[in-house]
């Protein structure tokens, strides 16, 4: 597979942070000691019980660190489009969502925007990629205790905490966000003098990407009881992105409550 960055190699002509100490990032699941989830148990006349499906729109924020001499640190923001949803599935309590086994279902979110730097010319990165997942008999599993969903086991590949990380070895688990479509075109313009787009392990113009492989997650931590808003996001950044390329990258999501409805639960999602 082409080398590539999951989204772009140079960001900002001033340095931004050179990203987080390892002994602050969070690890998303890895520590974690509780069991993985269970399908929710079927009533005494053996039928699934319906749960609470919660449609969220997704924005987000998409940070880049450990770049060479961090000159291409930078960080962009994503989403924001009608179709950049999460959806999750929660019990229902008495009517409303409440405690217990999450599923994620489906989830997009669109990564569109376009970055240059001048080096004696610029370089030019535009990138317009799409991520998504879609499986009623669930994506990512975790459990609800009223305030957050904490995710399943996700244990992360070879590599994880240096720039060596890719999606060829991401993650595993019932935690993970699997089968994560990647699927989108990145350009590189170059007019610079000093640099190329090989320095990113891009071809000049068009680079079309299409892969998939399994995402870590962090946390989702809602701001009340009424699970209008959630956030998801590390010590520093958000979660861990694998990618072909000569950094680290970090997903933070926020999501906004756009509908939610007591549905039938698909069978596959039930014990036995």
């Amino acid at each position: 597979m082409k080398r590539v960055l999951g989204l772009f190699f140079f960001g900002c002509a001033t340095p931004t942070d050179p990203g987080p100490d390892e002994t602050a990032v969070m690890v998303g699941n890895e520590a974690s000691e509780s069991e993985d989830s269970v399908g929710w148990s079927r009533d005494d006349d053996g039928a699934c019980p319906d749960t609470w499906v919660m449609t969220y729109a997704l924005e987000g924020r998409v940070d880049i660190t450990h770049t060479p001499l961090n000159l291409g640190n930078a960080d962009a923001a994503v989403g924001g489009l009608a179709t950049d949803e999460l959806v999750l599935r929660l019990p229902d309590a008495g009517g409303m969502p409440g405690p217990g086994q999450a599923q994620i279902t489906a989830f997009e979110l669109t990564q569109a925007f376009e970055v240059s730097v001048n080096m004696f010319g610029d370089i030019t990165i535009v990138s317009d990629l799409l991520l998504f997942a879609d499986d009623e008999c669930g994506l990512s599993s975790g459990s609800f205790d009223g305030s957050a969903v904490a995710w399943d086991r996700c244990d992360y590949g070879p590599n994880h905490g240096s720039n060596d990380w890719g999606p060829d070895d991401g993650a595993a688990g019932p935690g993970c966000l699997n089968d994560y479509q990647v699927e989108g075109v990145i350009e590189c313009v170059d007019d610079s003098l000093i640099v190329s787009c090989s320095d990113g392990w891009l071809d000049e113009g068009e680079n079309v990407f299409d892969y998939a492989y399994n995402q870590p997650m962090l946390d989702l931590r809602f701001d009340d009881d009424r699970l209008e808003r959630f956030t998801m996001v590390g010590a520093d950044y958000g979660a861990e992105v694998p990618t072909y390329s000569n950094n680290r990258t970090w997903l933070s999501l926020t999501g906004e409550l756009k509908s939610m409805s007591l549905e039938p639960t698909p069978d596959c999602l039930c014990d036995g």
